[in-house]
């Protein structure tokens, strides 16, 4: 009976170390899965974004390329004219190239203010998994912490 005793002193420390390493890998393995998912989120939002912006991109290209053959076809159509209106025909054309690159410029902006939204819209994201992250930092060191108080 007394080596009973004696072996569950002797173990005791061992069973302490075991207990704690466990839950310290507990600890750092929830802190581990609680940060992957939020920065796989933090992922998938950034790609959604990216398809986003790309949609709306080639949306805006299409436009530009469906006015740059709009423009190209009214230019064409006025060829007869030039020939009985030369100066007419130079003031058409001339309207026409300043209302292009009207539009050109507005297509231009259109894309600067997605690309602002899109910035936007992923800085968002990135400061509110962030915060997540630090919030599971925190409280994980606070496990540890409460950890280690078992210890001593």
């Amino acid at each position: 009976m007394e080596q009973t005793t004696t072996h569950e002193r002797a173990n005791r420390p061992f069973d302490v170390a075991t207990s704690l390493n466990s839950d310290t890998a507990a600890l750092y393995a929830g802190a581990n899965q609680r940060m992957i998912g939020d920065l796989a989120e933090l992922s998938i939002g950034t790609l959604k974004e990216n398809a986003r912006f790309l949609a709306e991109l080639q949306m805006a290209v299409l436009e530009t390329l469906r006015e740059t053959q709009a423009a190209g076809l009214r230019l064409q159509s006025t060829w007869p004219d030039a020939l009985t209106d030369p100066l007419g025909w130079y003031q058409k054309a001339v309207v026409e190239a300043v209302d292009s690159a009207q539009r050109a410029l507005v297509c231009a902006g259109t894309n600067a203010r997605a690309l602002a939204q899109s910035v936007d819209r992923l800085q968002v994201a990135a400061a509110e998994t962030g915060r997540r992250v630090r919030e599971t930092l925190a409280s994980t060191v606070g496990g540890l912490r409460e950890t280690g108080h078992r210890v001593a």
